[in-house]
């Protein structure tokens, strides 16, 4: 894509360098937006680049932070356990393993996450702007945008997170024989067992055991019931006489791994039923238990739980992604209201006194740009993806020749949209499964910002600016209900209310800066430059700010204008 940029610009830089012809201007005009409006018949050509990043933002009700405490950019996918909460489809593993360790304080985890981020957004627009009369003129920007969110993942970081590893039993056959063998010795065990208690109770002679057997027939009642339960819970196969569901080694794609509580437990008890059996003389038991997973999770294994369509994510991977795209573009228009200079080119050049200009502007924001995926976590968009319109308010004082302030007001109002999203209940809750994927009605929140840019004009060539702006954008709305069924969810029916999605979208922000402007526009009105042209340097950065969702951003920018008569004269 940069080639045909490159051309654009190029054709424009010839075009202007041909047509080009004295044109009215300040002779610096400084950083950041003001109140003045192009003259009839002036064409300005602006391009600029843009690069800002950031890896913090201002929080809202993370454990163990203030509200409007800066905060990891991850934090939200950082987790000291992935659990239940993570991944609902656990309840039924944990609850069937606490059963089958007889430990009701057991809680399964799959380990802890680190996720780090930092985010990259350059933006090139290109602003073609003409003065259509005295008082107005229009323009439109179109950007070109790329993102990139550079990710670093790590799960289980001191080796011994976790508690859950994959199920070899679904992968390795040796792990599936040793289950199924296991099953096979418990059920042997209590069929012998069954079999001599019912021969013993039909004949008591029938076996020199019988006397022995008949006085803790009881126990053995006891026994082979709780086997069956113990054999179907943990190793039984789906559609099985003691568990229909089949048993957690057999069916969960998650089993406790090798030397944890919970398979120590499991191995105990599998240890005790051998002792038991024995006692009345069955030995068909000689498993150590089921099969263990062997390993915990591994960066590879988490990105798999993400991708697998086994699990019900169903998402992009947590790693770096790019994106380059058009953004949304701007068409509106500039009507100058007053302007204490009265057109003269001569008293814009060398003002004296004191001086006041305003002017009015509105665009219509066209939603061309990409929004973030639904099905990536991280995904930078290139744009909202909304239509929306905007009213702006400039006003200049100038005093003396040295010194000028702008002041600008917006207020942008996006237009009530459709958009595919992943229903969060909270907003850490990130790993959102793919059942929660729905279209729900969006309304983005309107947002009023406040800019005001000090400027000293040391010479007729070169200018100092600050800037400042204050942004409030009042919190999205989203609407839409569901019910999720069983069959889907894998576990319950799961209510979704898209209402959800409005917490933590509300933002305020500070942002401060400053630049520093070259313009040649007053040799070119003394004859003395071909190509009228301004270059400007702006850094900014977030210095405050609020929401639970608001990056603190850094911001670079570097600006050329470029001006040409195009119709009518001086």
């Amino acid at each position: 894509m940069r080639r045909p940029l490159v051309s654009v610009s190029t054709v424009v830089l010839a075009f202007i360098a041909i047509f080009a012809d004295p044109a009215s201007g300040q002779r610096v005009l400084g950083v950041a937006d003001d109140a003045l409006v192009l003259p009839r018949g002036v064409f300005r050509f602006r391009t600029l680049g843009q690069w800002t990043f950031f890896n913090e933002r201002y929080g809202m009700d993370t454990p163990g932070r203030e509200n409007g405490a800066l905060e990891p950019l991850g934090v939200d996918f950082t987790l000291d356990t992935i659990g239940v909460k993570q991944f609902p489809n656990l309840g039924r593993l944990q609850t069937g393993l606490q059963a089958l360790t007889g430990n009701p304080n057991w809680y399964a985890t799959l380990g802890n996450t680190v996720v780090n981020l930092r985010d990259h957004v350059a933006a090139f627009p290109f602003v073609f702007e003409a003065g259509l009369s005295k008082r107005f003129s229009v323009g439109i920007q179109i950007p070109y945008v790329q993102t990139r969110a550079s990710t670093f993942f790590n799960v289980n970081t001191s080796g011994t997170n976790g508690n859950l590893g994959f199920n070899p039993a679904l992968a390795v056959a040796a792990a599936a024989t040793q289950n199924a063998t296991m099953y096979t010795q418990f059920t042997t065990a209590a069929n012998t067992l069954e079999a001599q208690l019912a021969a013993c109770q039909a004949n008591p002679g029938v076996s020199p055991s019988c006397p022995a057997l008949l006085a803790n027939q009881a126990n053995a009642t006891s026994l082979i019931a709780n086997s069956r339960a113990f054999a179907g819970g943990t190793v039984g196969p789906v559609g099985g006489p003691f568990n229909p569901v089949g048993g957690v080694y057999t069916t969960s794609p998650f089993v406790p791994i090798a030397g944890t509580d919970a398979q120590l437990a499991i191995e105990a008890r599998v240890a005790a039923f051998r002792a038991l059996y024995q006692q009345f003389g069955v030995a068909s038991i000689t498993t150590a238990g089921p099969f263990a997973s062997q390993s915990r999770l591994t960066v590879s294994d988490a990105q798999r739980i993400l991708t697998d369509t086994a699990f019900g994510i169903i998402a992009a991977p947590l790693k770096t992604v790019s994106r380059s795209h058009v953004g949304d573009i701007d068409i509106g228009g500039k009507f100058s209201v007053y302007d204490s200079f009265g057109g003269s080119t001569e008293a814009r050049m060398s003002p004296t006194g004191l001086n006041f200009r305003t002017a009015v502007g509105g665009i219509l924001r066209i939603p061309t740009g990409q929004i973030e995926s639904p099905n990536n976590f991280i995904d930078l968009g290139t744009g909202r993806g909304a239509t929306a319109i905007e009213g702006r308010w400039f006003s200049d004082v100038l005093v003396g020749s040295h010194f000028w302030e702008s002041f600008i007001l917006r207020f942008n109002r996006p237009f009530a949209d459709k958009e595919e999203m992943r229903i969060l209940d909270l907003p850490n809750e990130e790993l959102a499964p793919l059942y929660r994927r729905q279209t729900v009605d969006r309304k983005l929140g309107s947002t009023f910002e406040f800019e005001t840019t000090p400027r000293i004009v040391v010479n007729n060539y070169l200018a100092v600016s600050g800037w400042y702006l204050y942004r409030h954008k009042q919190h999205d709305e989203y609407s839409g209900t569901f019910i999720i069924p069983a069959a889907i969810t894998g576990f319950a029916d799961v209510p979704l209310n898209a209402s959800t999605l409005n917490l933590e979208t509300e933002q305020t922000e500070h942002r401060l800066g400053g630049g520093i402007s070259f313009s040649n526009l007053y040799s070119f009105e003394q004859g003395k430059a071909r190509v009228p042209f301004e270059v400007t340097y702006l850094h900014w950065q977030t210095v405050n700010g609020s929401g639970g969702n608001q990056p603190k951003f850094f911001t670079d920018q570097i600006q050329l204008r470029l001006y040409a008569r195009i119709f009518g004269g001086k």
